[in-house]
């Protein structure tokens, strides 16, 4: 069986010969798949083997028996790893990323501060999805690009959780209808670095722009690919573009905060 995960214009091709697999790959990448390869971005073979699989992408892993659900964090990082190298030329931020009116809010940060959340119930007030996990951003035009893998969020448990504990807690699907997507590139219009602390009100403050810049590098995925032209890039970007610090302790009235602001 073989799919095809398209991102800008280059695909990455799925090969598998397990059928729950198949399910996982259509189901997260459904908004990306093409019918045919016409340039290629790499491929992943996700193969049964005895009684577990074996994974061949940039490396080859053989994994113990498990349902395939469990493997849907390894699987999306593996097809953003091959993207991420296919197209090097892009500066891919850890962030989710919204629109509306034409231009982009990118909500970047470390896993567990609720990027996610925040972006997905934005779309709840009528934000379009860009992103939900990674950010390509051209850093040519400020422009950030599509990558609507399927959105998901952790399921907060109403209590203050462990550092151990935050990276644990289930996650839940948010299913988005197509009108719910943006598929074209989209200007950034700002970006937002949350911080979750629980019970905490939200309140929204302007980041000096190289405490901004500082905080956007932290958050490259692909760093070491730009080294100093990242640097010089980010902080001119960081002078054109504002960049806020979000405190919050509810995901609701945090999308509420930044969907009442002009920015």
């Amino acid at each position: 069986m073989e799919l095809f995960i398209e991102f800008d214009g280059r695909q990455l091709e799925v090969r598998t010969d397990v059928p729950d697999a198949r399910d996982l790959f259509e189901r997260t990448y459904r908004p990306m798949l093409v019918p045919r390869l016409t340039s290629s971005a790499g491929r992943i073979e996700f193969l049964k083997r005895g009684e577990g699989y074996t994974i061949r992408g940039l490396d080859e892993v053989d994994v113990a028996p498990q349902p395939v659900a469990q493997l849907t964090d390894y699987v999306k990082r593996e097809v953003l790893l091959q993207f991420i190298e296919s197209r090097p030329d892009l500066l891919w931020l850890h962030a989710a990323a919204v629109e509306r009116d034409g231009s982009a809010l990118l909500i970047s940060g470390p896993s567990g501060e609720g990027k996610s959340t925040i972006a997905t119930r934005l779309c709840e007030a009528g934000w379009r999805l860009l992103s939900d996990d990674a950010a390509p951003i051209r850093m040519d035009a400020d422009v950030v690009l599509p990558f609507p893998q399927s959105a998901y969020r952790r399921k907060y448990p109403g209590r203050k959780l462990s550092e151990n504990e935050m990276g644990s807690f289930e996650k839940e699907e948010v299913l988005m209808e197509p009108s719910a997507l943006r598929l074209k590139p989209a200007p950034i219009r700002a970006i937002i670095f949350p911080l979750f602390r629980h019970g905490a009100p939200s309140e929204l403050t302007l980041r000096p722009p190289g405490e901004g810049a500082l905080d956007f590098l932290r958050n490259c995925t692909n760093f070491a690919d730009h080294k100093e032209i990242a640097v010089e890039r980010v902080a001119r970007l960081a002078k054109t573009i504002p960049m806020y610090h979000l405190s919050y302790g509810d995901g609701r009235d945090a999308a509420r905060e930044l969907d009442a602001r002009s920015f």
